[in-house]
């Protein structure tokens, strides 16, 4: 059965939060906003009170937005009070203004009609068409009568745009869209793409996200598809919508690599088809280039193995693997095998009934004093914070918690385990949500995280009575899953040019050999520049020939790049912002620094998907379904929804 409607369901603020479940007359949503942290708020299914304060406290930058956006209409909204903005942020009244006249212009501002009425029909359009694409509303709503008669009475007879109408104006945006997007990439040097598969409802979607750095250092985000793909796809299919999105953006030549996940079709598809240094060569052969460009499948790989990017593995997805397999395993044939088993078994029956029932959730709040946390599938971090909030709790509330819901009591074995889980593993958690982020997550990271997760797991191993083997496989499960990243000259160059590192997590002798790479890479970035700014102008006489003191031989080189090098790397300040006094190295970090370690922007597309396409109603075919979602994405970057 679906669920009735809720305030919920006509909230401005909807998009920040994913409907997660039904509690009689409360639901529970989860906050978009705090991810990669799982936070699971519940409120009353008539008020939205509850997730207005989360968003008051936890994201007040968001909702100062919205209200700096909303018209300007003094007066409570529908949801309640709380939207209410008090008169005295606006204009002051006349001390000589009478009662009688001041009721009337209070009257004249809380009626809703004297705004729309000054709206023209096409801005009428325009805040309609927002309204359907930002809040994820359906194209039905355009049809029903209610939604029609609302729109008419405040804008006094203005008309409600049709369906046809709707996709025209949403095949324009779309175009509009896409065009700035392709100008702003135009001006990119070096950008990264993340990629992955979704299925629902019988359906596959290949998304792509693609992300860049600014001159500033700032990261910038954009969507560039979520295009259907057959349910049965294989590692072709991904190959030939990777190179066909990447050609349509003209950015072939640009992508530093391509994020993904540890998939079997993906990881498959660039061993075949990378283009990678590290790819065997085989004997050369001459072919006819004729019967090449003839042979479709032939001149498909031809041209699809020399425009397909370095593929860089998803370090959180990879850790998430460690923790949820390699530790689970060690820890399930480990001397405390049975006592994990028996004591996880009790916090899943907890989950369980929070999830399912109301009252016990209630009744879990109650006794706990705090919002219930109930982790996420395939998800270690989201177990591991929901196992430390309930050892976070005293021997009494636990013993409660057992008889209210009828559970068997944590034994002081059981008790004394998960607390020693919750602090030996807490290093891996903590490394997760670190290799989880976007905006100020930068390759550079991922080996000193390795490193230093490593270091604090042997350390712990000293101390504990019960995990020393599992924090040895462990430690050997970091070494071997993320050798390519150790290894990997990227990712080496990538953490030497963040200010935060530079050399100093490297051995001794290992820091000579990374510092000549650093000068070639700097010398290699300026030579670039040069020939970009010195393209298509005339030479100066001066400029060709590069003898004496002053000559653009003597500019630059080696030694100045040395130079630099050597100034970055004896400095001690870690912000970023003193790169600025390197322009080399900063055009190095630029480069490396591109990549993102993570895919989680290319879930988030999916996460954003799920709102549209899973309600009834909206039917949208496949087109403008990939039009909405990318609209919605990237309103931060472009004009189209303005």
């Amino acid at each position: 059965m679906e669920r009735s409607r809720s305030a919920f369901d006509h909230w401005m603020h909807k998009h920040h939060f994913t409907f997660r479940d039904t509690r009689g007359r409360n639901i529970t949503v989860q906050c978009n906003l705090c991810l990669p942290k799982i936070n699971i708020l519940s409120t009353a299914r008539d008020s939205t009170s509850n997730l207005k304060k989360h968003l008051e406290r936890k994201h007040s930058v968001v909702c100062r937005r919205r209200i700096r956006d909303a018209p300007s209409v003094d007066a409570p909204s529908s949801d309640g009070p709380s939207n209410y903005v008090p008169s005295s942020y606006g204009p002051s009244v006349p001390e000589n203004q009478t009662a009688e006249s001041l009721s009337e212009t209070k009257e004249a501002k809380i009626d809703p009609t004297n705004v729309y009425h000054q709206t023209s029909q096409s801005r009428l359009n325009t805040l309609v068409f927002n309204f359907i694409v930002e809040d994820v509303q359906p194209i039905s709503i355009l049809e029903q009568p209610g939604f029609r008669k609302l729109i008419e009475a405040l804008s006094r007879g203005k008309k409600v745009m049709c369906r046809n109408a709707f996709i025209t104006r949403l095949e324009v945006a779309f175009s509009k869209m896409k065009g700035e997007l392709k100008a702003k990439l135009d001006k990119v040097q070096t950008l990264c793409t993340t990629a992955d598969v979704w299925s629902v409802q019988d359906r596959s979607y290949f998304g792509m996200t693609c992300h860049w750095l600014e001159d500033s250092l700032e990261r910038k985000s954009a969507a560039l598809a979520c295009t259907r793909i057959p349910i049965s796809y294989t590692c072709e299919t991904i190959i030939a919508k990777i190179q066909e999105i990447h050609s349509s953006y003209n950015i072939e030549s640009k992508v530093q690599a391509t994020v993904t996940d540890n998939g079997n079709n993906f990881v498959k598809a660039f061993k075949e088809f990378s283009s990678e240094d590290d790819q065997e060569v085989e004997q050369s052969r001459f072919e006819d280039l004729g019967s090449i460009l003839c042979d479709g499948e032939m001149g498909g790989d031809f041209f699809l193995s020399y425009f397909l990017p370095p593929h860089q593995r998803c370090a959180s997805q990879t850790l998430n693997l460690i923790a949820s397999k390699d530790l689970a395993d060690a820890v399930s044939k480990g001397q405390a095998g049975k006592l994990h088993s028996g004591a996880i078994e009790k916090c899943a029956a907890i989950w369980h009934k929070a999830q399912s029932s109301t009252e016990a959730a209630d009744s879990i709040e109650s006794i706990a004093k705090m919002n219930f946390t109930v982790p996420c599938l395939n998800q270690w971090s989201s177990e591991y914070y929901a196992i430390n909030k309930l050892m976070s709790l005293s021997d009494s509330q636990l013993n409660e918690l057992s008889e209210v819901l009828g559970f068997p009591h944590f034994t002081p074995d059981e008790t004394a385990y998960l607390t020693e889980y919750t602090d030996v593993f807490k290093p891996v958690a903590f490394a997760l949500d670190l290799l989880h982020g976007e905006e100020k997550c930068f390759l550079g990271i991922v080996i000193p995280t390795l490193l230093t997760l490593k270091r604090k797991l042997e350390e712990k191993a000293a101390n504990t009575r019960l995990f020393s083997k599992v924090i040895d496989s462990t430690v050997k499960a970091i070494d071997s899953r993320f050798k390519q990243v150790f290894e990997s000259s990227d990712a080496r160059l990538a953490t030497a040019t963040m200010p935060q590192f530079r050399l100093w997590w490297l051995p001794e002798d290992e820091r000579e050999s990374l510092r000549a790479q650093l000068i070639t890479e700097v010398l290699q970035v300026d030579q670039g520049t040069e020939e970009a700014e010195s393209n298509g102008g005339s030479v100066h006489e001066d400029e060709f020939f590069s003898y004496g003191p002053g000559s653009s031989g003597n500019k630059g080189g080696k030694r100045e790049a040395a130079e630099e090098v050597w100034l970055y790397l004896q400095g001690t300040n870690k912000d970023l912002k003193c790169l600025n006094e390197f322009p080399g190295v900063k055009k190095v970090f630029i480069k490396f620094n591109t990549t993102l370690p993570s895919s989680a922007p290319v879930q988030q597309l999916f996460s954003n998907g799920s709102n549209i396409v899973t309600p009834k109603g909206h039917h949208l075919s496949d087109q403008h379904f990939e039009h909405v979602l990318l609209l919605r994405y990237n309103s931060k970057i472009t004009t189209a929804l303005e």
